[in-house]
């Protein structure tokens, strides 16, 4: 369609005639009728006073860009979705508007349908008998399908995610959980385990990790002094580490209380407890953990739907507000993975509100001969 093809289906469907037309564009009405006629030409200025008298924008009547006019006036910035866009013709903001509206029209429609198909799928579950674990029904080694429709999914990533106010800073990098192994102090259960990887009766382990035990930060601690030192850890490091990990987290949970509390009375005992690995890269990523692509993507609209609606708030206002909004969204798709740091810390969880002993390997430990700061273990 042309531009008075374009006019004139507006009109009709503003329900304005030519006489109204003119009222509201300040243009007179034989001016208005020579135009919708044919009979003279639509000039940029007068396009603008008719965009503005039927309530749109230039950019939905034309596709001309010839604006020289108001090309000239046009500079600046736009951002849009965490994109910033240089802006320097009337025609570059035209064709930004166009590629952004889809996204500004479908974004609330497809943020919408998350969260009813949410709310169906929450009390749908909400109903359900809740399952009952039985420790030997889980296997560490297992690769699991976990159906977030079927089963109540408590999933943990950032060490400052919450849920229903729930804390979920299970991980072994979050901070706040420092704990001893037999009086022995780590600042998180990253550096703890990394430790097992450092564990030879030799001078230069012990070294390694005094330099682990005093690491506060757990990411550090994996991203550092662990790729620092790789070279040297155990040639059998791998027989033992599932086992070392399991030993590492039951004993922050017997000598951190707020730990303890968080795990034990906090986190659900009918919840299946993930390490939500989606968006992780690395190999292990689907061992110690489980990915549900579906959830994460359904996630990433909401939280563009947030800040698409705060536009004005700060970046601690919105990760905020964002973080809230994406663990709202917890029962779309499946996880699939072994899960293996989730089911140890359900194991754990599960012995705590028992009171009693997880079924870790001793024995196996016992027999690899560790040594932690100097004193076999």
């Amino acid at each position: 369609m042309n531009e008075l093809e374009i006019i004139k289906e507006l009109m009709i469907e503003k329900d304005i005639n030519q006489t109204q037309l003119a009222e509201l564009s300040g243009l007179s009405y034989a001016t208005i009728n020579r135009i919708l006629n044919g009979k003279q030409t639509l000039h940029p200025n007068t396009l603008a006073k008719l965009a503005n008298a039927l309530s749109v924008e230039v950019w939905e009547i034309t596709d001309n860009s010839n604006y020289s006019a108001l090309n000239s006036q046009v500079r600046g910035y736009l951002e849009f979705g965490g994109e910033i866009k240089r802006i320097l013709s009337f025609k570059e903001l035209e064709n930004w508007v166009k590629k952004i509206k889809p996204q500004v029209m479908e974004l609330p429609k497809k943020a919408s349908e998350i969260k009813r198909i949410e709310s169906k799928n929450k009390k749908a579950l909400e109903i359900q008998k809740a399952k009952q674990y039985d420790l030997n029904d889980i296997d560490l080694f297992r690769e699991e399908i976990y159906d977030t429709t079927k089963l109540n999914c408590w999933t943990f990533r950032k060490g400052n995610d919450e849920r229903e106010d729930i804390k979920i800073s299970l991980g072994n990098m979050c901070s706040g959980y420092p704990f001893n192994i037999y009086n022995r102090p780590f600042s998180n259960s990253e550096s703890a385990y990394i430790a097992g990887m450092f564990s030879n009766d030799t001078e230069e382990h012990k070294s390694i990790q005094i330099e682990l035990q005093n690491e506060e930060n757990g990411y550090a601690a994996k991203k550092t002094i662990r790729r620092k030192y790789e070279s040297k850890k155990r040639s059998d490091w791998e027989e033992f580490n599932v086992q070392w990990m399991f030993f590492v987290v039951w004993q922050k949970c017997l000598t951190n209380a707020e730990f303890r509390k968080l795990l034990s009375t906090e986190i659900p005992a009918d919840a299946v407890i993930i390490e939500n690995s989606t968006r992780q890269n690395s190999e292990t990523a689907s061992f110690w953990g489980a990915k549900n692509i579906e959830l994460e993507d359904s996630r990433d609209i909401i939280e563009k739907f947030v800040k698409f609606n705060n536009p004005y708030a700060n970046t601690k206002e919105l990760e905020q507000m964002t973080m809230i909004e994406r663990n709202r969204i917890n029962t779309i798709g499946s996880f699939i993975g072994v899960n293996c740091m989730g089911k140890i810390l359900k194991i754990c969880q599960i012995a705590l509100i028992a009171n009693r002993e997880p079924p870790i390997d001793y024995e196996l430990l016992r027999r690899k001969e560790i040594h932690l700061l100097g004193e076999l273990f």
